[in-house]
């Protein structure tokens, strides 16, 4: 019997932890896995993240780009992380960074929390091993932000003109009906409807300086497209298929032009990382108008987590809003109100 099999070669891990090296087939990289472990012994060697990856699937980014080498022959590389996730970096007793400096044989500093600096600075013998570190930091942060509340959206805002006054109509009729469980506060204020576009999870200046940017980038993203967007507002739906016990109610929307920027505009803020868990794996946008949403209740009033919008849809299932022409788009700020009682705006794209 094959040696290999016998007395395979082994990596030591922390708290005494010896794991086999397995033999990685050649289409899965294993020319570098396998020369990097060969003659690997039950001896004090740390294990070391093989870069499978390669320098050719780092070309295009941006931060590889600004990896710099020293005098001594060390390659440094200083990129931006949120504060909000230093603790996550650091991890218990500095256990996470420990480990990805362990498994990359790197050094990474992460700043104090009252330093001005939010530069975390990678620094290793070789570039790859720069590189490594840099993923493994991208992936924790990335799965860290998707436990994150969204901070940001992207609002189409509809909060004027024929579309608004009809909103105020319809309100109207509804609260005079004096149906079951349904009062004002389940409404939407008038000054606040609007299209979401996308959802972000934006934590300092910085990121919310690169979302500003990407949204201006996504004018290209209007080529072709009739501007300003005609939008057409007319029914009345639910989320979930239960009128009975409903979370939100909202209008359909009719706009083709309007569907294909807010698409495109999706997997646009997909490649930053910015995007909120709700949008990361969306594939479009379903647009919609909310008129009435739970949540909007005073938590002390409310009934339960739903309404009964049975009545609603019979009476004015068919309620057109009207036609309004879109000009922007906004980066807002969740849960916010501005002096006009609109959302606060950090920036916007005008068409």
């Amino acid at each position: 019997m094959s040696r290999e099999v016998l007395s395979p070669p082994v990596q030591k891990m922390s708290l005494n932890r010896r794991y086999r090296v397995n033999v990685v087939h050649d289409d899965f990289g294993g020319d570098k896995w396998n020369s990097q472990n060969k003659g690997a012994t039950p001896g004090n060697k740390t294990y070391e993240e093989p870069d499978l990856y390669g320098d050719d699937d780092d070309e295009d980014d941006a931060a590889v780009k600004c990896i710099e080498e020293s005098a001594n022959g060390d390659f440094t590389l200083s990129i931006h992380v949120s504060k909000s996730f230093y603790g996550g970096l650091i991890g218990m007793k500095g256990s996470t960074k420990r480990r990805i400096e362990e498994e990359t044989r790197t050094e990474i500093y992460v700043p104090r929390q009252n330093e001005k600096s939010n530069e975390v600075t990678i620094r290793a013998k070789q570039r790859s091993q720069v590189c490594a570190a840099l993923r493994q930091i991208r992936h924790l942060v990335a799965s860290l932000r998707k436990k994150m509340k969204p901070t940001h959206f992207l609002a189409l805002p509809l909060n004027y003109g024929e579309v608004k006054e009809r909103f105020v109509d319809l309100k109207k009729c509804i609260l005079e009906a004096e149906l079951p469980g349904i009062d004002e506060e389940l409404f939407i204020s008038e000054c606040c409807i609007h299209l979401t576009l996308g959802v972000y999870v934006l934590l300092d200046d910085s990121e919310r300086q690169e979302a500003l940017e990407v949204l201006k980038s996504s004018r290209r993203l209007l080529d072709g497209l009739k501007t300003p967007f005609e939008v057409r507002v007319k029914g009345l739906e639910i989320l979930n298929d239960d009128p009975s016990s409903t979370r939100v109610l909202y209008a359909r929307i009719e706009s083709p032009d309007l569907q294909k920027f807010a698409n495109t505009c999706l997997a646009h803020f997909q490649t930053t990382g910015l995007s909120a868990t709700d949008n990361i794996e969306r594939e479009s946008i379903k647009l919609h108008m909310t008129v009435m949403n739970n949540r909007y209740r005073n938590e002390a009033k409310k009934s339960g987590n739903s309404f009964d919008a049975r009545e609603i849809l019979k009476r004015f299932g068919d309620f057109d809003f009207g036609i309004a022409h879109s000009r922007a788009v906004h980066l807002c700020v969740l849960k916010s109100r501005g002096e006009d009682g609109f959302y606060k705006i950090t920036g916007s794209l005008e068409f």
